[in-house]
């Protein structure tokens, strides 16, 4: 029973970090034969090792087309590593960047905080991303990240564009209603210069006995977003939903954003 319980406690560590265990670099981070062992070598103590986003399917890092998002790369450092370390990124894919004025964690600093960009032609898809940590001395260090470059949803009329702002669809954070119950949940909108219309909204895949109040289902000219609220029947149907949010400016094209809502007993 004991053998049982720390193999499934290894197993929940090993998934909560995402298993970016990575490589470490540095003086103290050799290769031999006696030193290949991961744990050793990473706790050496001129040595260090790198930690990265989640490489996990819903946790990848994500970006749209045309926009940015931010990226943090971490160190731990040996007792005596005391070294500058450079970063350099292999992998990234067409029409996305990275700032390269904050592409180093110094001596005083454990991580960098770095901005990812994605142009409006960038290529859609996941990417898995190398990291490469270069000291002054030593070897290098590197781990592995995902990333998923994903399709903008904007208007793009004559008087400028907007997105939608929609809950999350990762599962532990869907927006969650029970039957004979209601909940409030806010669509936002992201305003690109000369954009002042008002956005009405429409909903699409919401379950039987499931609806969204009318009265609040538009943002006005002057407002950044709109609360709305999630009624359920009593005999609503039960499960996971994806709900398709469409915002129709005055004039212009449409903006998509989906999200998903779970009906419980």
């Amino acid at each position: 029973m004991k053998r049982l319980f720390t193999a499934a406690m290894v197993m929940a560590v090993a998934f909560s970090t995402g298993c970016n265990r990575g490589t470490p670099g540095g003086p103290g981070a050799t290769s031999t034969e006696t030193n290949k062992n991961m744990l050793d070598v990473g706790n050496a103590d001129n040595s260090f090792t790198l930690s990265v986003p989640s490489s996990l399917p819903l946790l990848s890092t994500k970006v749209k087309q045309g926009e940015t998002t931010k990226v943090v790369i971490g160190i731990k450092r040996g007792k005596s590593f005391e070294q500058d370390v450079a970063l350099k990124f292999e992998g990234l894919p067409s029409g996305v960047t990275i700032d390269q004025a904050g592409a180093q964690i110094t001596r005083d600093k454990s991580e960098a905080n770095l901005t990812f960009t994605a142009t409006d032609a960038a290529a859609l898809g996941d990417f898995e991303i190398k990291v490469v940590g270069h000291p002054t001395t030593g070897g290098d260090a590197t781990n592995k990240f995902k990333i998923t470059v994903e399709k903008k949803s904007a208007s793009t009329g004559s008087q400028g564009a907007f997105t939608l702002g929609v809950p999350s669809s990762l599962p532990l954070l869907s927006t969650k209603v029970k039957q004979g119950e209601s909940t409030k949940f806010v669509v936002s909108v992201k305003r690109e210069k000369g954009f002042e219309q008002e956005v009405a909204l429409k909903f699409e895949g919401l379950p039987t006995g499931v609806t969204i109040d009318q009265v609040g289902t538009k943002i006005a000219a002057d407002k950044s977003e709109a609360n709305l609220t999630l009624t359920a029947a009593s005999t609503a149907s039960l499960g996971d939903f994806d709900i398709k949010v469409i915002g129709h400016p005055v004039s212009g094209s449409d903006a998509v954003g989906t999200f998903k809502i779970t009906v419980s007993k």
